[in-house]
């Protein structure tokens, strides 16, 4: 729950039939070791400061990170940062990630202006045992997209050691997560062991009944996880945009709301498919517009007019995804349920979240998507789920049942 400590995944890998990965021994002397580990500090910046709570990407890796550096660790800290597409853009240079882990691990953190080259080498050089530095943007280098075993190699040469702890970034195929474990000694971070440790338990050992709870937008994404839970989810509860996409597919008016145009086909084939399954809001929230200052009503979805856009789950609705959670054993709940980012549009997301938090101990309970994290913050619910997965798209992928090259490349023989 939250961040964990290498000590506690120690002992949670030890169960039995999950996905086994290559982790560091708690023994292994690493005082001098240099440690590159690859974090995911992609998070938002505004203002020139990163947008990250206390259960952020940023602050659960700074436990990891302080734990190699409190054991004489020389730490290297890889990341990348929004999407620069290979060119070096100041707007995406990862100082702000600097400063937050920097001001979490009360210690300055020096940032590379470079990635590689003989600069960096000089920087490390310098590094005294338990120092931490952070490279800049992997993704100023067109190489780390394209998998290019050269800037694997020249990563590799910084290090004595590679460590994994982005699970975020493990769908990718991209030099600091791929090719690079191919160059050097490589480990799963606790971070990312925990990660995989509760999500193999999904097909392993599964408690039921299970519900899956899916929200957000695109339908493309979402397909594949509810696909492949069709048969042992007892039900399926869509929210957010997702759910207006299925609205659409419905034959319902959806106003000015926002969904998936192209997913609507592939709402509909699913609806064929698994209709007594999935459980679709029989009322919602709209508005005239999206401002703070907006005015609301409840209607039925069959009543939406044209100026309405839909916000938010209706109280009925709310009831019945209620209903649906109060015996579950195993809860798996992905993106949104309304437009989180405006606070008045968030009830139907709060009082899941809330129903989902008391389930925890009973059930066990998944929860991914970025933009649910902050609104768990708000309500201090971050640490109250078996897992709050680091994991957006990675997480899906895994979920459908995907393989990740960044976890392929750790699998323990």
């Amino acid at each position: 729950m939250g961040a964990i400590s290498p000590m506690d995944s120690q002992i949670i890998l030890g169960v039995s039939g999950c996905m086994k990965l290559r982790k560091l021994k708690l023994e292994t002397d690493l005082a001098g070791k240099r440690v590159l580990i690859r974090i995911d500090g992609n998070v938002p910046v505004k203002s020139g400061k990163a947008v990250d709570g206390p259960h952020g990407r940023i602050a659960r890796s700074a436990v990891d990170i302080d734990w190699l550096s409190q054991r004489g660790a020389k730490v290297i800290v890889l990341t990348h940062l929004g999407r620069p597409n290979g060119k070096r853009v100041s707007a995406y240079s990862v100082r702000p990630v600097a400063k937050r882990l920097g001001g979490l691990l009360k210690t300055r953190v020096t940032l590379s202006r470079d990635i590689v080259g003989p600069k960096v080498v000089k920087q490390i050089a310098a590094m005294k045992n338990g120092d931490v530095l952070l490279l800049e943007n992997l993704r100023f280098d067109p190489r780390e997209e394209s998998n290019a075993p050269s800037l694997a190699q020249a990563l590799a040469s910084l290090g004595d050691i590679y460590v994994n702890d982005a699970f975020a970034v493990s769908h990718r195929a991209h030099a600091s997560v791929d090719a690079i474990a191919s160059e050097l000694p490589s480990y799963a971070g606790p971070l990312l062991a925990n990660e995989i440790t509760v999500l193999s338990k999904l097909d392993k050992h599964m408690k039921e009944p299970f519900v899956l709870v899916m929200g957000g937008l695109k339908i493309e994404t979402k397909l594949p996880v509810i696909e492949r839970y069709l048969n042992s989810a007892e039900k399926i509860l869509i929210g957010g945009a997702l759910a207006t996409t299925f609205l659409v597919a419905q034959g319902f008016s959806v106003g000015k709301s926002v969904y998936d145009n192209e997913g609507v086909q592939l709402a509909k084939a699913l609806l064929a498919k698994a209709k007594n399954k999935l459980i679709l809001p029989t009322d919602v929230i709209v508005a005239s517009s999206v401002r703070k200052d907006a005015q609301v009503r409840r209607v039925d979805v069959s009543s939406v007019l044209p100026s309405d856009r839909i916000v938010d789950l209706g109280k009925k609705t709310i009831e019945q995804f209620e209903h649906a959670l109060e015996h579950a054993k195993t809860i798996v709940w992905n993106g949104p349920l309304g437009m989180t980012e405006v606070p008045k549009f968030c009830h139907g997301t709060q009082a899941i979240a809330k129903v989902i938090a008391e389930r925890t101990g009973p059930a066990t309970t998944i929860v991914g998507g970025g933009d649910t994290v902050p609104v768990l913050e708000s309500m201090h619910l971050a640490d109250k789920f078996t897992l709050l997965s680091t994991g957006g798209g990675a997480l899906l992928e895994f979920l459908a049942g995907k393989k990740l090259p960044g976890l392929e490349v750790l699998e323990s023989e």
